[in-house]
């Protein structure tokens, strides 16, 4: 841990209701910049999301935000790097063209789209972060750790869906991604037993396996990356009625139709329901067996997994395989979020 100063449908961007004394106080936040959805939440477990998309704009850009879409120009601040730029986040972003996190190294981006998810209140032009924990899936990797903490801290003159503010961030902590799920899950008593414990997290783009001793330490060398549902749409990508397309199969189209249980690419009406379950097995069939070499030194004492994140409930078959080892948490994809301010 690094600390420095200075899917089911895609959820709608919730409203988040702060006293007016606690933004004068100084917030203390949580935001986790997945390759799918970002969450922010607060230490009373108030949580918000917006799907995880950016596009930077033009001047002749004029993007509506909307409850499921953010659009923000930095007028002035501390990160030099962003004066005068003006992007949007989430829906609007994608219906314009955007990019979609999974495509690029989201601690570069970080900062354009944790700045997103800090909302003005009513009354209050000036928004103080006292603390704010952020993660990435590697803490070690000190280039993005410092373009996550120096991008962040500090103060940053904004307009918010067209209303200016100033938001004023004191600290920021760069957690290794998993720690977050794994705090959740002992707040929740979740762990049977005192042994080596770990957390599958199954992302967008990429997934974390990572085993925890019986008094909550990091195994560092236990840290096994394995594929998300960008591979799974790779596969589902070679399905015959997408190759016979004019164009390449859009794998964000893929990811939603999984994501929202509709199966379907686009609006095109080519179903791929009758190929995923094969494509499931094996994506999760691979999964297994890295983790299963990459922790061959701790399962005999290996108590559970509980697999969190976005793709969660799509590993089902690694619950039967394992008689229950293995188990999805409730509500996956905010259980990390939610334990990074315990």
């Amino acid at each position: 841990m690094v600390k420095t100063k200075a899917p089911q449908n895609l959820p709608e961007l919730q409203t988040l209701t702060v006293e007016q004394n606690t933004l004068n106080s100084g917030l203390q936040v949580a935001v986790d910049v997945g390759n799918r959805v970002i969450k922010y939440c607060t230490p009373a477990g108030a949580v918000k999301i917006l799907p995880s998309w950016h596009k930077d704009l033009e001047e002749w850009d004029t993007p509506i935000p909307d409850k499921n879409s953010v659009v923000l120009r930095y007028l002035q601040g501390d990160n030099s790097s962003l004066i005068g730029q003006s992007w949007a986040v989430g829906v609007v972003a994608q219906d314009l063209g955007g990019t979609p996190t999974f495509e690029s190294d989201k601690a570069f981006l970080a900062p354009k789209l944790v700045l997103a998810m800090l909302e003005r209140w009513p009354g209050v032009r000036h928004v103080i972060v006292n603390y704010m924990a952020c993660s990435l899936p590697n803490d070690l990797q000190q280039d993005k750790v410092e373009a996550i903490v120096k991008g962040l801290t500090g103060t940053h003159q904004i307009t918010r869906n067209g209303e200016g503010m100033t938001v004023e961030i004191r600290d920021v902590e760069v957690q290794p991604e998993t720690l977050g799920a794994f705090k959740w899950a002992l707040s929740q008593k979740l762990f049977k037993y005192a042994r080596v414990n770990g957390i599958l997290d199954l992302g967008g783009k990429t997934g974390i396996g990572q085993l925890y001793t019986k008094n909550g330490t990091l195994i560092r060398e236990s840290r096994i990356l394995v594929e998300g549902t960008y591979r799974l749409a790779q596969m589902v990508a070679r399905h015959s009625e997408l190759i016979r397309q004019d164009t390449m199969p859009n794998l964000s189209l893929i990811m939603d139709a999984i994501a929202d249980g509709s199966l379907t690419y686009g609006t095109t009406g080519i179903s791929f329901a009758d190929k995923l379950p094969h494509y499931m097995s094996q994506w999760l069939l691979d999964i297994r067996n890295k983790l299963k070499i990459g922790w061959a030194q701790w399962l005999p004492e290996l108590g559970e997994v509980l697999i969190v994140g976005g793709s969660a409930p799509l590993a089902t078959s690694l619950v039967e395989q394992t008689q229950g080892r293995f188990k999805i948490a409730e509500q996956p994809q905010l259980c990390g979020v939610k334990g990074m301010l315990l």
